[in-house]
């Protein structure tokens, strides 16, 4: 392949002789020029010559007005930036929707950008706002009409600001009667330009003259694809095969949806080009479209530094801050910081009040070390007082920057040079947000860091890097340069040509005479249309592809294909590089392993816990070990309002304190309905006063009368329940006791035993979700609480006791008469799970299994086996690998 064609400027060298200034409709394209041009003059020789006169045609217009004020034919006024022009928007909409008391908007900044298009489009296509016969057709739509009534206000608000736009300029420019001299001028490769612009460009210009594109003379070849992946994933080898073979080539790569694709595209390319680690920075693509700067991590991370000032603060930001390396204050390594988001995950709560936070960062303890370096950030920037301030936008950046320097933003370590020119650009995004002082005024500490977050994600990060091979444009962007080779993406007929999308603030039949853009498909199809000759005429070849089906949805080639050739290609994705070789060549090794070391003695003696022990060998073994052995917990998952196990806790309390004042069941046949009412009231508020002042404050005063209100309801259906039973007397409520099992060490606390009339004894488990015995029965008991206190103790029988609504009841079995739910045969009983024909094989079969789940758990057996329901709370997935677990390592 020959060397690379950046520009060729043979149809412009004529016009750049004779003196004429170019203009583009884009500043890639004038940049393309330029560097031509120089090209051409050092390959020439020349040691210094002038450069190029060519500039993009917004450029051109803010040079032209500049030159107006200048020369005093216009009063000054500034023009502002697009950014600043929303935020007018903003406050214009706002205002209007006060004093007409309409319902706030609920995108207010999409209709925000739809309202500068709109006026735009009116000022490019000489539609005056001010104008009532022009704008007539505006009262036949409300939203029209609303938007007409936004522009005028707009309008004025400029006035007042001294300010303008720079159409405004532009229209201010062509009313001019000043013997400006005139040049000539050239309009290169304008496929489309508004006549506001060309009236502009036309009254200053003498000669105008026109550059069209060569003729299109590249052919077309078309590709389909299975999906989107495959199409990229194939764009993405043809680059990489391209560049390898010549270096020197100019490839281009088109992207019609520029939004959706860029992201894959540029992971695909950096695969390909072994570009994911070290070797970051060296991928040799150029991208016409960074990134919002608030989503480069640098600077992500410093406006989650800025929140901190805020009464709240998500917890995805303070988990963000706790692991940034662009603070000083890391905590991510250290136990405290491990602690404190252990602490954070257990309030549950998404958006935690800046208060709170800064009292879990000091007092969060491990042994002697007490708080967290980002404790200490915060207790500085607290006394700031910057949450009552009202501030000038130009006085916030010191606050802001303040904030930062508390947190050692950038961070300790050095910055590679992406970073460094991120960080460029905020000190450039900070000075552009000072110069909203005369637009927004004082603003409080909220909406200051509101204002800054829109600046930076209006702001693209675009790098700074050597002029590369391969190009990844838009289409608007690609028009007039020249590659090599252009494969252009996503050709289907839904996309290209792009369907007519209208503003919807401007009467549509007004758009579609005057010609707007986007207005009919019509006009979409002749825009399109140029483009891809523009394309043509600026390559070799040009590969145009597309899918054959999206979201599952079949698509066809686009109209502007018919008569090309479609190759069909059906893999998704061909082998990655040598992979037929090296798998053939390697040999996998692995060794299962599903025992931990047995426990020791000491190990023995430091286990601590109750059932729970084995109840989560018989879950799963793996999960034991992890839990008991490994102390690995996972981190609770975000509430609204009171957990399960809290619920479950306020329940027991409640029971707790309901039994230890009615004792027997002749007791509660004594009370009459108010008596009864009373004490189940002083039990919940028993159990009430039980909760952490720390959880009562987090879900608040709402949530927890509503959870007394279910309490209430459910105790006096339980209470039903237990007026249905033969005598019985209360005699242990969750008392606790030590005892040795099988060489373990448990802690037992039983919720209830009740001695019967006939002196038997029933122990009680109580259960707000749904019972079964099965979850007793098997060689791996999921719930072996019970018949492990009815190994220990003199019990004649075993129950939950399912307190649900409207399904309460006692569930059971045992060798005791008069209690609803509590089988005595216990052949029937078990006969799905067990063979057992009495009570006491019963109980001997328990202490065979418990003993084994016992006699494992301390051999340190491991297994990932878990139960068919045991991983649906577990947690341990990402440790254990269940879902990849297919009787092969793990």
């Amino acid at each position: 392949m020959d060397s690379p064609r950046y520009f060729d400027l043979d149809r412009l060298r004529p016009l750049l002789q004779r003196g004429f200034t170019l203009i583009t409709p884009n500043l890639r394209l004038s940049r393309a020029i330029k560097q031509a041009w120089d090209r051409e003059q050092m390959q020439a020789g020349q040691v210094t010559w002038e450069p190029a006169p060519v500039c993009a045609l917004e450029q051109w217009l803010a040079g032209q007005w500049q030159q107006a004020v200048r020369a005093g034919v216009v009063s000054p006024a500034k023009t502002i930036s697009p950014l600043q022009q929303a935020e007018l928007w903003r406050q214009v909409i706002r205002d209007d929707t006060s004093a007409t008391d309409s319902a706030p908007l609920l995108r207010l900044d999409a209709a925000v950008d739809l309202a500068r298009q709109a006026r735009e489009l009116m000022l490019r296509y000489g539609i005056d706002p001010a104008d009532t016969k022009a704008t007539s057709e505006f009262a036949l739509d409300d939203d029209c009409a609303t938007f007409l009534r936004w522009c005028r206000a707009f309008t004025v608000a400029l006035q007042q600001q001294s300010a303008l736009t720079i159409d405004d300029s532009a229209i201010r420019l062509l009313a001019l009667d000043y013997s400006a001299a005139t040049v000539p001028i050239a309009l290169v490769d304008f496929d489309d330009i508004a006549p506001l612009h060309r009236a502009v460009v036309a009254s200053r210009a003498d000669p105008l003259e026109e550059v069209a594109s060569a003729d299109a003379s590249a052919p077309i070849i078309g590709k389909s694809f299975a999906e989107r992946r495959a199409e990229l994933s194939a764009v993405a080898r043809w680059a990489a095969s391209q560049y390898t073979s010549d270096t020197g080539c100019r490839l281009g790569i088109l992207l019609t949806d520029m939004q959706s694709d860029r992201n894959e595209l540029e992971y695909l390319l950096r695969r390909q080009f072994d570009c994911l680690g070290d070797n970051y920075g060296a991928l040799p693509v150029d991208f016409s479209t960074g990134i919002p700067l608030d989503r480069a991590p640098v600077i992500r991370d410093a406006l989650r530094m800025l929140t901190v000032i805020e009464p709240q603060v998500s917890q995805e930001d303070v988990q963000g801050l706790i692991i940034s390396r662009f603070a000083a204050c890391r905590d991510a390594l250290t136990e405290t910081g491990l602690k404190l988001l252990q602490a954070l995950y257990r309030d549950g709560v998404q958006r935690i009040s800046t208060a709170r936070l800064r009292h879990l960062a000091a007092t969060v303890r491990i042994d002697e070390q007490r708080g967290t370096a980002i404790g200490d950030c915060l207790k500085a920037i607290s006394a700031l007082r910057l949450d009552r301030r009202r501030e000038l936008p130009s006085h916030w950046v010191e606050h802001f920057c303040q904030v930062l320097q508390i947190f050692g933003w950038p961070g300790p370590g050095p910055l590679d040079s992406l970073e460094y020119q991120q960080v460029e650009t905020w000190y450039e995004v900070l000075e552009a947000f000072s110069g909203f002082d005369a637009l927004s005024g004082e603003l409080p500490a909220s909406e200051a860091l509101a204002l800054l977050r829109r600046c930076c994600q209006q702001r693209i990060s675009q790098p700074q890097t050597a002029s590369s091979g391969i190009q990844v444009l838009g289409p608007l962007e690609a028009a007039g340069l020249q590659f090599d080779q252009v494969w252009m993406v996503g050709l289907q007929g839904s996309r290209w040509p792009a369907p007519a999308r209208p503003n919807p603030f401007l009467p549509v039949a007004m758009q579609r005479r005057l010609s707007m853009p986007h207005s009919s498909a019509e006009r979409e199809w002749r825009y399109a249309t140029a483009l891809m000759r523009q394309y043509r005429a600026g390559c070799r070849v040009l590969i145009a592809s597309f899918s054959r089906q999206n979201d599952g949805v079949p698509e066809v080639p686009s109209a502007l294909l018919d008569g090309v050739q479609i190759e069909q290609h059906e893999l998704a994705e061909e082998p990655w590089r040598d992979w037929h070789e090296t798998s053939g060549a390697a040999r996998l090794v692995a060794q299962r392993d599903d025992n931990a070391p047995a426990l020791s003695s000491a190990q023995l003696a430091a286990i601590r816990g109750g059932t729970a022990i084995l109840q989560a060998q018989a879950n799963c073994p793996f999960r034991a070990f992890a839990v008991l052995r490994l102390q690995a917990q996972p981190l609770d998952e975000p509430r609204s309002g009171l957990r399960a196990t809290e619920r479950g806790k306020l329940l027991h309390d409640a029971l707790y304190a309901l039994w230890g004042e009615l004792q027997d069941s002749a007791t509660l046949h004594r009370q009459d309905e108010a008596a009864l009412h009373s004490i189940v009231n002083r039990s919940i508020d028993s159990a009430m006063q039980q909760l952490p002042s720390a959880l009562s404050q987090l879900v608040g005063r709402g949530c927890l009368d509503l959870e007394q209100q279910r309490l209430t309801a459910l105790l006096h259906e339980w209470l039903e329940v237990e007026r249905a039973r033969e005598p019985f007397t209360v005699v242990s409520r969750e008392d606790p006791a030590e005892y040795t099992f099988a060489g373990l060490r448990l802690s037992l606390k039983l919720d209830r035993i009740d001695r019967l009339a006939d002196g038997a004894q029933l122990v009680i488990d109580y259960k707000s979700g749904r019972s079964s015995l099965s979850s007793w029965l098997g060689e791996r008991p999921s719930q072996p609480q019970l018949p492990l206190y009815g190994l220990i103790g003199d019990a004649s029988g075993l129950a939950f006791a399912q307190v649900r609504a409207r399904d309460c009841r006692m569930i059971g079995i045992g060798e005791v008469e008069g209690v609803a739910g509590v089988q005595q045969d216990v052949a029937r009983a078990v006969q799905r799970y067990s063979e057992q024909q009495d009570w006491p094989g019963l109980l001997a079969e328990w202490r065979s299994n418990l003993e084994r789940l016992a006699d494992a758990f301390m051999q340190g057996e491991a297994a990932v086996d878990p139960l068919p329901a045991a991983c649906t709370y577990c947690g341990m997935q990402a440790l254990c690998r269940v879902e990849i677990h297919d009787g092969g390592p793990v």
